[in-house]
């Protein structure tokens, strides 16, 4: 009798549509047992929510903190998608019943476990390497669009001749073109247009000369009298001509 007042009670609970249950990162020790409704299990990766299951009467959840045989953070959470009743039990109560199962049984159900666990690392660690990519795509993809202000002369002239009689001075750059502003007076020597191909030449505060052919991608007036302002694409630009890009643009 004083085992019995000693063990936890079974506890009922009732949850309403979209109320949460169980929270990830939040402590406890409670077995959760459905006997109506259904519940979502979900863990939350950069804001987001990723489905893990549907249960329905019947299923258990939250069983980890019993196996886990230690207090630990719960893995995901549980959220009641409609109404739901549940039959709530504290560990002590199942203590007994693993003890008293065959030992080759409780083997089989630790080896079990032991896969579980390691399963679920193996989920952790690659969806932590995938938010990690994501986020340095997302920073490499930030520099490659980046434009760093410049003030630097050029010569540049058509990409078919190789003559470079031109002048004007580069506004800004980046790794993938140049903001160009030239003289009006230019398009009277060459086609200016959208869509031409200019070939380029400039100086790097490094002493490295950068040859390459940029596409003009636009053109408008600039804000000094009788200037104009290009924007260039690279189309065709050495490998290590871009690596001496890149490195300005660090500087």
């Amino acid at each position: 009798m004083d085992e019995e007042r000693k063990t936890p009670p079974v506890v009922h609970l009732s949850y309403s549509k979209g109320e949460q249950i169980i929270k990830e990162g939040d402590y406890g020790i409670s077995i959760y047992k459905i006997f109506k409704g259904h519940v979502r299990t979900f863990q939350t990766s950069r804001n987001e929510i990723v489905p893990l299951a549907t249960l329905e009467r019947g299923d258990v959840f939250g069983e980890m903190a019993f196996f886990n045989l230690s207090l630990e953070p719960r893995s995901a959470s549980a959220e009641a998608m409609d109404d739901v009743e549940l039959e709530v039990w504290h560990p002590a109560r199942l203590t007994e019943e693993y003890k008293a199962m065959p030992l080759i049984l409780r083997y089989i159900t630790q080896q079990i476990l032991n896969r579980l666990r390691r399963m679920n690392r193996i989920v952790d660690e690659l969806s932590a390497r995938k938010n990690k990519k994501v986020e340095e795509d997302a920073d490499a993809a930030k520099r490659r669009y980046f434009r760093k202000n410049w003030n630097q002369e050029f010569t540049y002239g058509p990409a078919q001749s190789s003559k470079l009689n031109l002048h004007g001075v580069i506004k800004d750059i980046s790794p993938l073109g140049l903001g160009i502003e030239v003289i009006a007076q230019n398009t009277l020597k060459v086609t200016h247009e959208p869509g031409n191909h200019l070939k380029i030449l400039f100086q790097l505060p490094s002493g490295s000369s950068i040859n390459a052919v940029a596409e003009v991608k636009s053109i408008r007036k600039s804000e000094v009298s009788g200037y104009l302002f290009l924007g260039l694409e690279f189309i065709n630009i050495s490998k290590d001509a871009s690596k001496e890009i890149g490195f300005f643009m660090m500087s």
